[in-house]
């Protein structure tokens, strides 16, 4: 029998909790961000996220972690806001997303001079062997922020694989309210959706037992984003069916139908609320 000191009770714990949420999230699925990168993080112009950004690698700096010169491997970078913060502090970065379409954005938005310092891969981190890549040890940070493609045990532990120093996790930490998207599941399962528990709960647990003691931190999370209902529409469609074109068309009037009751001049607004952690631990014995 497994105690919590030991990191196999926390794997089990892991597998628990996808098993228990239904063990699907549209969001790890490449068709689901292709389709959200035009518009991603464009809510943010009014400087919200380079904010952010800058606070978090602040915060990095403070506890000891050096850029200038260093090998970065951002996990599931998206448009590359943090990965272009990384190359101008003077870091060699290597971006991956399992999004071409994230990736034609860093490539397109990113300023000349800091995309020289970035490589990017297109994969899927779950699955990325990192041995063949060339990966094992081979970085002074590793960086996952917000991103689903940190979402079993075996997937956060490949962080630890591929870094010789450092590696930073943000994820949710407990139950995200998302009142838009338990309706429309409810219209197109007719029943509840399991409620939605962030992992870093796990992750923090897992890092202990494997006998580092990270650095946390959390914070309230609350946005909001108003769509049209055929915005709305188009992009649940395509979330709850996991990219089957068949399922996608068939559940879209259902979710249309859903939208309407609710929506204001045509739009429909949502709010997401809950809390996240983030974390930053040495692999290093020496640190």
């Amino acid at each position: 029998m497994t105690t919590i000191n030991d990191p196999e009770f926390w794997r089990e714990q892991w597998n628990t909790l996808n098993a228990a949420t239904g063990g699907f999230s549209g969001y790890g699925s490449a068709a689901t961000w292709d389709a959200m990168a035009p518009q991603y993080g464009r809510r943010h112009d009014d400087g919200a996220m380079d904010e952010r950004c800058a606070a978090t690698l602040d915060l990095l700096g403070k506890k000891g972690v050096e850029f200038e010169g260093a090998a970065v491997l951002d996990i599931g970078c998206g448009p590359g806001k943090y990965a272009a913060a990384f190359a101008r502090r003077g870091a060699r970065v290597v971006a991956v997303d399992i999004s071409a379409a994230m990736l034609d954005r860093l490539r397109t938005e990113t300023e000349p001079g800091e995309l020289r310092s970035i490589t990017t891969v297109q994969a899927d981190w779950k699955m990325l062997d990192v041995d063949a890549a060339g990966y094992a040890g081979a970085f002074d940070l590793v960086f996952a922020n917000m991103t689903p493609a940190v979402a079993t045990a075996g997937s956060f532990e490949k962080l630890m694989r591929v870094s010789r120093l450092w590696c930073w996790f943000r994820g949710w930490a407990g139950v995200r309210k998302n009142p838009l998207q338990e309706r429309l599941y409810r219209a197109v399962h007719g029943k509840e959706q399991r409620p939605f528990s962030g992992n870093f709960i796990c992750a923090l647990n897992l890092v202990c037992a494997l006998g580092r003691y990270p650095d946390c931190s959390f914070e309230p999370i609350g946005r909001s984003e108003k769509k049209t209902v055929d915005e709305w529409a188009d992009f649940y469609a395509l979330f709850f069916s996991g990219g089957i074109a068949e399922k996608q068309k068939a559940i879209r009037s259902l979710l249309e139908e859903a939208l309407r009751e609710t929506a204001v001049d045509g739009s429909v607004e949502n709010t997401v609320t809950g809390h996240t952690g983030g974390m930053l631990w040495s692999v290093n014995d020496n640190v």
